[in-house]
């Protein structure tokens, strides 16, 4: 009995920290849809970034250490002026948050130090310069540099990537939500239907609300500056006015720390509930601050096991890509007829198309110089089956986010609402379409007893009407009973039963 009730504790424990749901995560960001989904939102967020560089770089690109020097001046409270230079916004905005993503993940890890020496220590060594924090410190002075000196530039970026990933990110949701609750798989289909039918109305919408609440209290409290610029009048009516300044300022940071802590969530209330955007805007801010502690202990254990997940994710890919290209290099190695290189160098033709690194690099263009003609149409498409790869393995870190964010917004209905955990909308179509949907109804079959007898023929003289209800006599051919007397009937007259 003791060892029951210890039993019972554990995994009333682990089922209040939400650890076993969390754990599921894993499993849910491998559906090969969600990675589909991640993979296509990923080269459409690429195209849109380089047509914009292509437009912005008519005239005068940045320098690749512009976010860096930002940084170092605002930290140091010191005057920063944006110099031109040769790279896209795009370009050096995308590669500034990769390594503080990177730096996220790889200072996240726990017991790091116990695999140092190991190709797993020296990759987390690389990203662990910093501390988690700091690092997402950083990437929001990435977006700060961006919306504060290329605002123009940041409006049109910030609203193709939120329709690109409003729909990406709420059918993986929508996959994610469904596997969670039923244990049933959507196809790739069934998720972009429904993020694409939610887009407007609840995807896109939700994380616009609190934003648009921002911008008319940035408004309202801009107009009440200019007002207290004015004399006199200004001290009297600004003076009074400016407790109303100070509640503005109160509803702006609940604003921003319910858009910080609750935005990943309002995604999964729209792919959970089938609601609207204001429904799913209400349900993200009001969960977290309703259950901060609750709140903070799932990202932390979500945030640990990503940064696990990730570190084997990127590991597996550098080593199958180090063993394919050791594979296939050994044949073209500088044996016989094929040899590139100088005096006394010997390099493979694998080589020369495709120079990869370590972990952190597993793709590097070559040197087109040094390439014929016709070396370039086969290092562009390796380029292109490893670029894939990477891509691939960069949309799992995105289905993983979704696929956790989602799960979190489980946990924290079940601990607010007191909702179970498998209760989730599914709308008809997918109803018919899921697994486990109701087969369709089929016409049950007549009995023999509700079949009608045979309308009498109008047309002969003296036809015995039809009984409103059938016998067991009559179901086998017995003449109906009546309790008419034979001399009432005509003379000559007979019923179509007697004929027969």
């Amino acid at each position: 009995m003791a060892q029951d009730s210890q039993t019972s504790k554990d995994v009333g424990w682990l089922e209040a920290s939400g650890l076993l749901h969390i754990l599921r995560t894993l499993g849910l960001a491998v559906h090969p849809a969600k990675l589909g989904i991640g993979l296509i939102a990923i080269l459409l967020t690429f195209a849109l970034g380089g047509l914009l560089d292509w437009a912005w770089m008519l005239g005068d690109g940045v320098e690749e250490t512009a976010i860096t020097e930002f940084i170092q001046a605002r930290e140091l409270d010191q005057l920063y002026e944006e110099g031109s230079g040769e790279h896209g916004i795009f370009e050096v905005w995308r590669e500034h948050e990769r390594r503080c993503i990177l730096g996220l993940l790889g200072s996240s890890v726990p017991g790091a130090s116990v695999a140092a020496g190991t190709p797993v220590g020296r990759y987390v060594a690389t990203h662990s310069g910093a501390q988690p924090l700091r690092n997402f410190a950083q990437m929001v002075y990435g977006v700060w540099w961006l919306s504060r000196y290329h605002t123009l530039y940041f409006v049109l970026f910030a609203i193709g990537a939120l329709l690109i990933w409003s729909c990406a990110g709420g059918a993986i949701c929508r996959i994610a939500g469904v596997q969670f609750a039923r244990d049933e798989k959507l196809t790739m289909k069934q998720g972009l239907g429904y993020g694409w039918r939610k887009l407007f109305g609840g995807f896109f919408l939700a994380p616009c609300i609190p934003l648009a609440f921002i911008f008319i209290a940035v408004i309202l409290l801009t107009i009440g500056g200019m007002v207290l610029r004015i004399p006199v009048l200004g001290d009297l009516v600004g003076g009074l006015a400016f407790g109303l300044a100070i509640f503005g300022g109160l509803v702006i940071s609940v604003l921003l720390l319910g858009l910080f802590v609750g935005g990943s969530l309002f995604w999964p209330a729209v792919a959970v509930e089938g609601s609207d955007a204001f429904d799913a805007f209400s349900r993200g801010m009001s969960y977290p601050l309703s259950k901060p502690w609750k709140t903070v202990l799932y990202a932390i254990i979500a945030l640990v096991y990503a940064s696990i997940c990730w570190v084997f994710v990127n590991l597996f890919t550098f080593f199958m890509l180090t063993i394919t290209r050791a594979i296939v290099g050994f044949g073209t190695s500088p044996f016989g007829w094929w040899n590139r290189g100088g005096e006394g160098e010997a390099i493979s033709k694998l080589e020369l198309l495709w120079p990869l690194g370590g972990p952190n690099t597993l793709y590097q263009p070559p040197d087109w110089g040094s390439l014929e003609w016709y070396e370039y149409f086969s290092a562009v498409l390796i380029g292109f089956y490893v670029l894939i790869v990477i891509g691939l393995m960069w949309s799992f870190l995105a289905s993983f986010y979704f696929s956790g964010s989602t799960v979190i917004y489980y946990l924290l209905r079940r601990d607010v609402d007191g909702t179970d955990l498998d209760d989730v909308h599914v709308e008809e179509e997918e109803e018919e379409m899921l697994p486990g949907g109701p087969a369709p109804s089929e016409p049950a079959p007549a009995r023999p007893e509700e079949v009608a007898p045979p309308a009498a023929d109008e047309g002969q003289p003296g036809a015995a009407p039809t009984p409103p209800s059938s016998t067991e006599g009559e179901s086998r051919g017995t003449p109906p009973q009546t309790s008419t007397d034979d001399s009432e009937s005509p003379q000559g007259s007979e019923t179509p039963d007697s004929e027969s």
